[in-house]
């Protein structure tokens, strides 16, 4: 697609790709602020420019696969422009867009470093960077799932098939940045987005707060997406099975101690 592009003018441009990247989510977010009735326009813009940035910076490699690289910034903006709309505390609207714009300035960054300088870049960071931010795609994805379910009455089974949706794509996103073969284990693999399906509706019964909720649920996901890595990749130790579990109940019970101040 930019064969007519020199392989140094291709550079120039992917350089530039993660600052651009930084104006504009944050002008699609402000046009989302002013005119929220036109969220749809918003979200195109940014998927846009997720999947051409993506195919710029991935034009020199041999194996491309722009989309893979697209999928993680085109979900957290999707999400997060989802979840804006159903959050009124104006610190809360303003310290999200600001995080989430930081944090994908330095996946681009990231990625830019891993297909054009590779000199730059460090092993294993965009494999553990996507992860995390992939973690809190699963609670953004979650507590807007449940705040839809709370405030508009939103049909379950409606938001069941379109966080099915959301959630393979992360699954499928995080395999592929941490290059997990889960082309031999779709199976268990399979099985995993079906537990977290069913722990998504079980929460979804729980009169607690979105928020909450969403945390919960990416906890767990978080949980058992480190033991299906470990066991399937040959990996599993018991004592880190161990620190896990204890870090994940842990959060679990200060987080239900503390569910009547949310």
């Amino acid at each position: 697609m930019f064969g007519f592009l020199t392989s140094k003018t291709l550079t120039k441009m992917a350089n530039f790709i993660p600052f651009v990247s930084a104006l504009v989510w944050l002008a699609s977010w402000w046009w989302l602020s002013q005119a929220p009735d036109q969220w749809w326009l918003a979200d195109i813009v940014l998927v846009i420019f997720c999947v051409v940035s993506a195919m710029v910076i991935t034009a020199k490699a041999k194996e491309r696969q722009w989309w893979n690289v697209a999928i993680l910034p085109v979900i957290s903006s999707l999400l997060l422009s989802g979840y804006l709309t159903i959050i009124s505390a104006a610190g809360v609207v303003v310290a999200a867009v600001i995080l989430l714009t930081l944090l994908l300035y330095i996946y681009w960054r990231f990625v830019f470093y891993y297909y054009n300088q590779p000199s730059r870049y460090t092993a294993f960071s965009l494999e553990n960077f996507s992860f995390y931010l992939n973690f809190i795609n699963v609670f953004l994805l979650g507590a807007l799932a449940y705040g839809l379910r709370s405030f508009l009455q939103f049909n379950f089974w409606f938001l069941l098939a379109g966080v099915a949706v959301f959630l393979a794509l992360v699954i499928y996103q995080t395999l592929w940045s941490t290059k997990v073969d889960w082309q031999h284990h779709t199976l268990s693999w399979l099985v995993y987005w079906l537990v977290l399906l069913e722990v998504f509706g079980v929460l979804a019964l729980w009169p607690l707060n979105h928020n909450l909720l969403g945390v919960l649920w990416a906890s767990l996901y978080y949980l058992l997406m480190v033991l299906f890595n470990d066991l399937l990749g040959g990996r599993f130790k018991t004592r880190r099975l161990r620190y896990f579990l204890w870090l994940v109940v842990a959060s679990w019970l200060v987080l239900l101690l503390s569910a009547s101040w949310l």
